[in-house]
């Protein structure tokens, strides 16, 4: 598409280059050989000119109105063979109908405490046992006030892209720590019954090849990092976009971006040494 010595794209390569290889982020688009922050900030002027879509954090795909310009439907001004800035006032800017999580009435708080209690239950499923007690443990889960869980539900962000709900659900339920353990597995549980009520499908992979290795790093930054509680609920902090990766690259088939490829087990011995220092 692109001559070797050439470190950028047009905005019309740009789509093209989209076209052929959507959903995808600036890093993405750039192929280590462009500069990322000129790639993006193009993204976010074709977006105002309503030829891209951004479907989640630093993801962008094309809108109808954009396949049409590269499918040569439409034809739009040009400067010096690229599309003008200047278009975005005359162009109207793209709202998506993207799919979203809307309706939380099919759960209940005392569904979510179920799910926990299945993986207590589960004899494939190792949970901790609080003072190496059954019978503790079992009280544990039942005391968890389902005022709490209620709330949880009851402020849930409807309005959010759906990568951002599914980083903002897996956040709360496993930050707030409800249970003595199988938070992320409750957390991951519930939140695929909510996409199977509100007619989303969960992706192919789910919960993701990379899951354990987010849940490791995501133990790490709840117990060193962020403290989650009701005032901070939906904060976008260092856990949600831990969570918003995961999400990014699991719904739009993106490789993770991460250059440290630590074990899990290396990962894991290292947050228990963190731990007893702590």
């Amino acid at each position: 598409m692109d001559s070797p010595e050439q470190a950028f794209l047009t905005d019309t390569e740009l789509l093209e280059w989209l076209s052929n290889c959507e959903p995808a982020a600036p890093r993405d688009i750039a192929e280590s050989r462009r500069r990322e922050n000129v790639i993006r900030l193009q993204c976010r002027q074709l977006r105002d000119c309503g030829l891209l879509q951004q479907v989640t954090h630093d993801v962008y795909e094309l809108t109808q109105r954009g396949r049409k310009h590269v499918g040569g439907e439409l034809d739009l001004p040009e400067t010096d063979g690229d599309l003008p800035v200047e278009l975005s006032r005359i162009a109207p800017r793209w709202q998506r109908d993207d799919d979203r999580i809307t309706d939380v009435d099919g759960i209940d708080a005392e569904t979510i405490i179920a799910f926990n209690f299945e993986r207590y239950e589960d004899e494939v499923d190792q949970y901790g046992l609080v003072q190496n007690s059954r019978r503790i443990t079992k009280r544990r889960i039942g005391n968890v006030s389902e005022r709490d869980v209620d709330r949880v539900l009851r402020e849930f962000p409807r309005q959010e892209p759906l990568v951002q709900q599914c980083a903002h659900w897996v956040r709360a339920i496993s930050g707030l720590h409800f249970f003595p353990d199988a938070n992320h597995r409750t957390a991951m549980g519930s939140l695929r019954a909510l996409l199977y009520l509100n007619d989303i499908s969960a992706p192919d992979e789910w919960p993701g090849h990379e899951i354990n290795r987010t849940i490791l790093k995501a133990k790490f930054i709840r117990n060193f990092v962020v403290d989650v509680r009701f005032d901070t609920l939906w904060e976008k902090d260092e856990l949600y976009h831990l969570w918003h990766r995961h999400f990014r690259n699991l719904f739009f088939d993106l490789e993770p971006t991460s250059v440290h490829k630590h074990s899990t087990t290396r990962l894991g011995n290292a947050l228990d040494a963190a731990r007893k220092q702590g």
